[in-house]
């Protein structure tokens, strides 16, 4: 390539990010504006952020407003997520995971092992198993 063609890419990449530098600016000022009447509204209409997050994911937000309090933040509590349908009448699943569950299990002898009935079955109730006395780690 000639030098003349190496300068004109110089330069238009230079226009280029001119150009996109004063694009991000003019984003960022419309968003900053979306968001200020985003929380205006929020105010008026006391409606909290889970609310909002509800909307946004297609609930129902109507058991969510907040009459007069201020804008909560979010959540970090896991809500269940529902998976897809297996069939097309089937009830869709429902993630348990996270929820704490009662012991069912305790070890004879090594009190520390403990299991829920949840998940893969630990080495040690496959053994009672096998000797016929899982009654004897059953948690009353």
């Amino acid at each position: 390539m000639s030098t003349s063609i190496l300068s004109q890419l110089t330069k238009l990449r230079k226009e280029k990010e001119l150009i996109e530098k004063k694009e991000r600016a003019l984003l960022s000022k419309t968003n900053s504006q979306a968001l200020s009447q985003i929380k205006a509204i929020m105010k008026e209409s006391g409606l909290t952020f889970e609310a909002l997050v509800a909307g946004l994911k297609g609930k129902s937000a109507a058991s969510k407003v907040d009459m007069g309090a201020s804008p909560k933040a979010p959540s970090t509590k896991k809500a269940a997520s529902s998976k897809g349908k297996t069939k097309a009448n089937a009830k869709p699943r429902v993630s348990r995971a996270g929820i704490k569950v009662p012991i069912k299990f305790k070890h004879p002898t090594q009190p520390e092992l403990t299991w829920t009935g949840r998940g893969k079955t630990p080495a040690w109730v496959t053994e009672l198993e096998k000797a016929g006395k899982i009654d004897s780690a059953k948690v009353q």
